[in-house]
């Protein structure tokens, strides 16, 4: 049983990484995240199951059952639009292109904290588009090999799917919120479809890459 405080998006947001915990208290308003992937277990609020792989917006509960859980505490504390609270973020994160060195990431508004390993089989970080409207870019293979999906952390966004690596052959996406975490875009061989992520705000995401 352990509660850890994870460091990889600090300065900005406090994270917990919580594990076998039959209750934890959620006393702050905060992301609370179900990463019982492997188990398939969920874990409750007054009785009613949050699902493996999804998440929720919490404050002054009781969590229950816990088996792998991610808790961003204040998550809201802050405008993703003030200048200096962007210049910082800017210093701290290294840009999208710098991290992949990927031609099609060269230019784009994004920035990604460190990552950090969780559980044994989980890597998480957090990734600022400082600007709205703005596509990543579509892609259908990563770097490793594992399950991916995404969660909303502030602001909003939509993941896209495409049937070429082509924008006009959009086909579906799906709407992020914070505490959203989108349906999973892998088969059962994990092979993905061209997608995307794009912002509709200035916003934070946070990709969740499972090993297979």
């Amino acid at each position: 049983m352990s509660v850890q405080k994870l460091d990889f998006a600090e300065p900005f947001f406090e994270v917990e990484y919580v594990e076998d915990e039959e209750k934890y208290t959620c006393e702050t308003k905060s992301l609370v995240f179900n990463l019982a992937e492997r188990s398939g277990k969920s874990l409750y609020i007054k009785r009613i199951p949050v699902l493996p792989l999804k998440g929720t917006v919490a404050e002054g509960v009781v969590i229950e059952g816990i088996v792998r859980m991610l808790v961003v505490k204040n998550y809201d504390s802050f405008r993703l639009d003030d200048p200096k609270f962007v210049q910082r973020v800017k210093k701290t994160w290294k840009s999208l292109y710098e991290c992949s060195g990927i031609e099609r990431h060269k230019g784009i508004p994004y920035f990604k904290s460190p990552k950090a390993r969780i559980g044994g089989d989980t890597e998480i970080n957090f990734c600022f588009v400082s600007e709205p409207m703005a596509p990543s870019g579509p892609h259908r293979d990563h770097d490793r090999d594992f399950d991916e999906v995404h969660a909303q952390i502030r602001g909003f966004g939509k993941m896209q799917k495409f049937v070429e690596n082509d924008r006009s052959t959009f086909y579906q996406e799906s709407i992020m919120a914070p505490g959203v975490v989108h349906e999973k875009f892998y088969d059962e061989d994990g092979v993905y479809p061209w997608h995307q992520y794009h912002s509709l705000t200035p916003c934070i995401y946070m990709p969740i890459e499972i090993d297979r």
